[in-house]
């Protein structure tokens, strides 16, 4: 282990100093000397010997002889927390935080190493008020920024969020656009569910100043348009969001319908899945778009569809090509359809539909917010054979 390994090194370096410290001196100086090595030696076999307890007690002995090794026993703390073993770094971080002779900088320091404690341990309130006291530091005050923007997005405080995702974009953090524009469309995204479209419209356009190309902020946008009954407005809208990122068709293929066809806009509709389809490669578009022509001719669109399916097999794409054969009673001839459905249903069961390309989460629903590494816009629609 390295920090292990590094306290080989640093905690002999703590005695050396101390000896070197009071190299002239002696009687009294000598003795205690003496005690530093045995306490240092001590200490280092409890903790080889998994016997944490113990080994804490005689390296706070060791850090009341020897004022000058924060560093060093900065690392024990480290290493106790990176074991796991929260209530004893939690313990080793406040005992020397007592100690009366620190400098402001190890006092800083030592701060930090505990708000992580904290924040390892889930005491989120607790981390956050020490981060939020270090924030004006120039030795950790960026981090602890990067710490708090943690949390409040795990707490959903997007407010706090975007004021400490503004600080490090002050401070020279410029990748931060994306995750700005994501965090007011959260708040957009709450405000347009409680109705508060002023609210709604204003993250809306903090969000686009941020990231102009930011296809959620489009379709909260439709969404917005649609209830206030400015359908074409929607219609539009949606498009435009597609366009950015196809693969909020999947989810949104029925709104988008509805909107059209509520507007008198079937023919923009198909001729944008056309050229949609065709610019992208992807079968979404294809679907929908055999979808809504098997309502004029169902043998048409089941071979539109097939031949699309040639080159590009899916599970979902076969799947409903056997639904629209099924339905506008177009036979097969060999194999019946419903033995080919339930085959496709057999292994569609439990597949995701969705995949965080950051991290490789995987689930059935749409996170903006991925609940594994916490990336913003990185879950996409799974592609491949059982993909889309």
């Amino acid at each position: 282990m390295v920090e292990l390994s590094m306290l080989f090194v640093l905690l002999p370096a703590a005695a050396v100093s101390g000896w070197l410290l009071g190299r002239g001196q002696q009687g009294r100086q000598r003795k205690r000397d003496t005690q530093l090595s045995s306490q240092y030696f001590r200490g280092l076999n409890y903790l080889l010997n998994e016997e944490s307890d113990k080994a804490i007690e005689e390296f706070v002995k060791l850090a009341e002889v020897n004022r000058d090794t924060v560093d060093t026993h900065l690392a024990l703390g480290t290493l106790f927390r990176r074991r796991g073993e929260m209530d004893k770094a939690i313990r080793y971080h406040k005992h020397i935080i007592s100690r009366p002779d620190l400098g402001d900088e190890q006092r800083e320091q030592v701060l930090f190493e505990l708000a992580l404690d904290y924040m390892r341990a889930g005491l989120l309130d607790r981390a956050e008020r020490l981060f939020l006291e270090l924030t004006d530091s120039q030795q950790v005050g960026e981090a602890a920024r990067r710490h708090l923007l943690d949390i409040y997005q795990q707490e959903k405080d997007w407010v706090e969020a975007i004021e400490q995702a503004r600080a490090l974009e002050n401070a020279g953090d410029t990748d931060r656009a994306q995750l700005i524009a994501q965090l007011h469309c959260e708040i957009a995204q709450q405000a347009l569910a409680a109705d508060e479209e002023e609210t709604t419209r204003q993250h809306l356009r903090q969000a686009r100043r941020y990231e102009p190309g930011n296809a959620r902020a489009r379709l909260i946008e439709a969404e917005l348009a649609r209830r206030s009954g400015f359908l074409e407005e929607a219609a539009a809208s949606y498009r435009e969001a597609c366009e950015l990122d196809t693969d909020l068709l999947v989810g949104h293929h029925e709104a988008i319908r509805e909107v059209h066809e509520q507007t008198g806009q079937r023919p923009v509709l198909l001729d944008w899945l056309s050229r949609l389809h065709e610019g992208s490669g992807l079968l979404a578009p294809a679907l929908l778009l055999a979808r809504l022509r098997s309502e004029d001719d169902a043998r048409a669109a089941a071979d539109f569809l097939l031949e699309k399916l040639t080159r590009r097999p899916t599970v979902r794409g076969l799947e409903y090509l056997m639904q629209l054969l099924s339905s506008h009673d177009v036979s097969l001839d060999e194999v019946g359809p419903d033995l080919i459905r339930d085959l496709m249903q057999r292994l569609m069961d439990g597949q995701p539909v969705y995949r965080c390309r950051q991290c490789g989460f995987s689930g059935s629903s749409h996170h903006w917010l991925c609940p594994s590494c916490r990336s913003w816009n990185t879950t996409r629609v799974i592609q491949g054979v059982l993909g889309e």
